[in-house]
């Protein structure tokens, strides 16, 4: 497996993403939460963090198997 380099502006915005989906989905704002960890995993498509944490928004928006399937991705990558 190669490892990609990201440079450290771009983690920072990464980390920024999931902390504002976490915020809004304590706020209860879903959809803007998703769109958050969305862009984060534009940056880096395997942060175990920001999969997590959308599987579990989307669990919360009734989306039960999709939910499923990023906590099991990010699970994956807690595992290595």
């Amino acid at each position: 497996m190669e490892l990609v380099k990201i440079e450290p502006v771009h983690l920072q915005k990464e980390h920024d993403c999931v902390e504002h989906g976490n915020l809004r989905d304590s706020q209860g704002m879903y959809e803007k939460a998703i769109a958050a960890y969305d862009i984060a995993l534009g940056i880096d498509p395997e942060d175990a963090d920001a999969l997590f944490d959308k599987g579990i928004t989307l669990k919360k928006m009734g989306n039960h198997a999709e939910g499923s399937k990023y906590i099991e991705q990010a699970v994956s990558l807690y595992m290595r």
